[in-house]
């Protein structure tokens, strides 16, 4: 049967033409140092400074990048994501964070009394820590940079002990993009 079906392949893919079609395809290099560019779907380009201590993490499409950040006791999970506009606003990602840890919905003027302001060469950014006090094995400390017509999303997940041991390292990191 595959003998059968190569032969019907192989007749098909020829044509009556006697000449040798080639075709030319960018090559995508994927490199990761220390400062990582990265280009939004509007062309904007910007770029950020990984930690020493950081390890590339599993790739997505989802994800401009992602990245391991380990720590006495496990590792965090962060991931960074830029979606055209406001990528859905600030109260459904959040309450979409909120569910992921088993909490209950906020609303708009509850989540903006527990961001902290941050600057980064992007501008200013809205930082959260969101935690599940009877859950402690999973926690958020996510980054909210908004810059022209698209938004930045940068997640650490971890367990709390993980999010207070790499806090100040993720604000610094969030920090250097520029």
């Amino acid at each position: 049967m595959m003998q059968l079906a190569f032969i019907i392949l192989f007749l098909f893919s020829c044509n009556k033409d006697n000449y040798i079609r080639t075709y030319k395809l960018p090559k995508v290099n994927k490199t990761v140092k220390n400062s990582t560019p990265a280009s939004t779907e509007n062309s904007i380009f910007f770029k950020w400074i990984v930690p020493d201590t950081w390890q590339v993490g599993q790739e997505s499409s989802m994800r401009l990048a992602s990245y391991s950040a380990f720590y006495d006791g496990g590792y965090a999970d962060i991931s960074i994501t830029n979606f055209s506009g406001d990528g859905g606003g600030l109260l459904a990602n959040v309450n979409r964070w909120r569910r992921q840890l088993n909490l209950e919905p906020q609303n708009l003027d509850e989540i903006n009394d527990l961001i902290i302001y941050k600057s980064s060469g992007l501008g200013d950014y809205k930082l959260l820590k969101i935690v599940n006090n009877e859950n402690i094995d999973f926690a958020f400390l996510c980054a909210i940079m908004q810059i022209e017509q698209s938004t930045i999303f940068v997640k650490m997940k971890a367990s709390l002990k993980g999010i207070n041991i790499l806090q100040e390292e993720f604000i610094t990191f969030c920090s250097s993009f520029n």
